[in-house]
This record gives structure tokens, sequence and C-alpha cells, in this order.
């Protein structure tokens, strides 16, 4: 299959899964069932720390007046991960869940503790262009999948994604608080990002397959990215040159 004709549903998802589809992947494995991921969708920022929503919620909010000719500082989109960063990462996205969901919380901890959902990320976004170690890509693959997500739908193609990166490496290099951001704390941002684009395909699939959920899904996706992004993902429009 050519790669411009891969959707998002193999770019986010792939070998992670088509997640209702049996046999699930490793990490989902018993992990998602509809409250869970209505609630952890409509958590939106909340899944990550203060500092990490101080640091993204300017970029988001700048997103559509940065210039496009705004030069790419590709040292502030990029990060070196660690598996001792990413093992808090997940275990606070767990924490944040069981505030509003404690059975989901301990069902997500299960999952993650059978494997890395993130390395298995990983596999999936290189073959199309994305890096899961830049902020950026991350970034676009959460967005892309949201303004998908609110539509019922799990469409998108690879430059959509790469018109959107585009869009937040500019926005990134333009704002000199993320740009001097540690590695942990994009790491934590590219991290949550990751596990909520699975988690929005996820819930839109199992939708499509129990429409009367369909609503409350993207009710719930829309309040997260509202939460996550400082703007409404329903009123935006995605084309060649990203969001607007």
């Amino acid at each position: 299959m050519p790669v411009s004709k891969i959707t998002l549903r193999k770019v986010v998802l792939g070998a992670v899964g088509a997640l209702l589809l049996a046999p699930a992947p490793a990490w989902a494995q018993g992990a998602f069932n509809m409250g869970m991921l209505t609630n952890t969708l409509s958590q939106g920022g909340s899944t990550q720390s203060e500092s990490a929503r101080a640091s993204s919620l300017p970029v988001f909010r700048s997103l559509s007046r940065t210039p496009r000719t705004t030069a790419i500082n590709r040292d502030a989109i990029h990060y070196s991960p660690s598996m001792a960063v990413r093992k808090r990462n997940m275990a606070q996205f767990v924490s944040r869940l069981r505030r509003v969901d404690p059975t989901s919380a301990t069902e997500l901890e299960r999952s993650f503790a059978r494997s890395d959902p993130i390395a298995e990320m990983g596999g999936l976004m290189r073959p199309v262009g994305l890096n899961p170690n830049n902020v950026a890509d991350a970034m676009a693959t959460y967005l892309v999948t949201a303004y998908y997500g609110v539509r019922g739908s799990t469409d998108g193609e690879p430059a959509e994604f790469k018109a959107v990166s585009a869009q937040m490496a500019r926005a990134i290099s333009a704002n000199g608080t993320f740009a001097g951001a540690s590695d942990a704390l994009k790491q934590e941002i590219a991290e949550s990002m990751m596990i909520q684009a699975v988690l929005a395909n996820q819930a839109v699939q199992a939708a499509q397959k129990k429409p009367s959920a369909m609503p409350a899904i993207k009710a719930a996706i829309a309040k997260g990215s509202r939460a996550a992004f400082g703007f409404d993902v329903t009123r935006m429009r995605l084309g060649p040159n990203g969001l607007s």
C-alpha cells in the first residue's frame, strides 16, 4: 500500500492494533472499555503535570498565528528519551485517571506493565516519517487524531500529520520558553500526546461498532482537546497547510 494511502488507524495503531479486533495487542489487552475511554479522553490536559500544560498551552494557542516563514529550531523539537522518565510518565498517567475511574486506571496500569506502548508507537510512526522523539510529531499525532475523532472518523493521511507537525515545530521554535524546555518535560508532553491519540482512535473505533456511544465519545474528545490545546478542534479546518 502506498504511504500516501496509509490511514490514521495504520499510522497511529497499526500493529498496536485495530484495538477492538482480536487478538488485542499486548498493552491493550483487557484495558479498554467505553467508560475508561470516555473518562480518560475528557481529562485532556489534566493527564499532564502543571509544568507540561504551562509549556504546551501557549504553543497550541499560537498555532495559527505563527508565520509559515518561521525558522524551525530542530533542537527545540527533539528530545532524548529516558526509560526512567517514561516509567514515571506512565505512572502519572494512571494516577490521574485513577482520580476519576479507579477500576479502569488499574486495568491500564496492568496493560502498561505488559508492554511499552511508546516503543510500539515508535515502530509504527517511523515508517511513515514520524518520529516519537520529536515532540512536534507527537503533538501532530494527537491533534490530527482529535480533529478526526470529534467527527467520528479515524481517517488521516501522513501528509496531514506532517503538515500539522510543521506547524507545531514553527510554533515551538517561536516560543522561547518551550524551546528551552528540558528533555524530560518534552518527553512527558510527547508521550501523553501519543497515548491520548491511541485512546481517542480506540474510542472512535469502539463507537463505530456501537453508534449510540458516538456522541459521548465525540464530546469527550472535544472536551479533552480544549483542555489540552486551548482551542476548539471542532471549529478548525485541516488542509494541506495544517490546521486553521
